[in-house]
């Protein structure tokens, strides 16, 4: 049995015991497990488990009860005009430090704080789970931050210590995640992950170090669903290739110019194309390379000569395909491409003309 599901089993336990619906989050109010019993629930609960963590406005009004101080069992009371239930909140603590919040729903105080001595041994269990978890993910953050980092000295430590404790292979791939709107990504539910998947904060971005074999893609779309209900915009998801494991630097800067090369959605390095570019200069720099004279013109002109451009360009020059997909006739298409050339100079017959107009399109607007 997994930690995950030994986790999982001894929530069941307590609801056993205690005949009231459980949900376990961590110190950061990160859903880690669920009991049944749904057939007793407010909108507190069915939040916390289909968004895998609690409401900000319910964070900050739980901690206006005391739940970071509490020691013991803590009755939290109804509220009628909300619709919300009392519950008690039981602290998940190892040698004196809350690692985490056991929730059970009791709304008609059937469960009294004797029953709730009857849980100390699941509960002791659960807080070493969590305090394992917690002090493993508190030394991975700081490894994986250097296993990312420019600094040849940095890589080479956290290479060492995470491979002597197990956690890093000869070779893995780089997952970044960004807010489309800007701004803290904030933190990624590890508990959804694979444990064999590293996560950890990188400046405002997230990161997740995913070993071979496990499957990137579904992994970076499962984080990346845990971070909506905190930008509901949607975020962004650059996937690097796969690096050797001194060469973090390099998976990070592929991994973060997949996620600029779009919005929002997956990217894959192995799949980006021209977009690497993006890998060795920021957007505004290559804009400024690539942008001349005739390109500038050509954007300040109708919409719909640089659309057509676009088009045909990334349709590699094929009138048919280009007229199908921009819906018009092939005249039309025709003219079109005459005015491109009368605009802005470009000749769309000259292969380095229509490379650099296609760069300008791709980096430039």
């Amino acid at each position: 049995m997994t930690p995950t599901e030994q986790v999982q089993d001894l929530v069941d336990t307590v609801a056993e015991l205690t005949g009231a619906p459980v949900t376990l989050e961590d110190r950061d109010l990160l859903l880690v497990a669920s009991s049944g019993h749904d057939e007793v629930i407010d909108d507190v609960r069915r939040r916390s488990i289909l968004r895998r963590r609690s409401d900000p406005v319910v964070q900050e009004l739980f901690a206006g009860f005391g739940i970071a101080r509490a020691t013991g069992p803590l009755r939290i009371p109804g509220d009628p005009a909300s619709g919300r239930l009392a519950r008690w909140c039981l602290p998940v603590r190892w040698r004196g430090v809350t690692y985490g919040y056991l929730w059970l729903l009791d709304p008609s105080g059937a469960v009294h704080e004797h029953r709730l001595a009857e849980v100390g041994d699941a509960l002791d269990l659960v807080a070493a789970h969590l305090a394992t978890r917690a002090r493993a993910a508190d030394r991975t953050t700081w490894a994986v931050g250097e296993l990312l980092s420019s600094d040849a000295g940095s890589r080479a430590r956290a290479v060492e210590e995470l491979q002597r404790d197990g956690q890093l292979g000869q070779k893995f791939r780089v997952v970044a995640l960004a807010p489309v709107d800007g701004g803290p990504t904030g933190t990624v539910n590890g508990w959804l992950l694979p444990r064999s998947v590293l996560a950890a904060a990188v400046g405002q971005r997230a990161a997740l170090v995913v070993p071979p074999g496990s499957p990137v893609r579904e992994v970076a779309e499962r984080a990346a669903a845990a971070l909506l209900p905190q930008h509901p915009r949607g975020v962004a998801v650059g996937i690097s290739g796969e690096v050797g494991a001194s060469e973090g630097h390099v998976a990070w800067r592929q991994a973060d110019a997949a996620l600029r090369s779009g919005a929002v959605g997956v990217r894959e390095w192995d799949r980006l194309g021209a977009r690497r570019l993006h890998a060795v200069a920021e957007p505004s720099a290559l804009a400024a390379a690539v942008l001349d004279e005739r390109a500038e013109l050509l954007l300040a002109a109708e919409p719909e000569l640089a659309l057509t451009a676009r088009t045909y360009l990334d349709l590699a020059g094929s009138a048919q395909r280009t007229a199908a997909a921009l819906s018009i006739h092939r005249q039309t298409l025709y003219h079109r491409l005459r005015r491109i050339t009368a605009v802005s100079g470009y000749d769309l017959d000259d292969g380095q003309d229509r490379l650099a107009l296609h760069l300008a399109l791709t980096f430039g607007s």
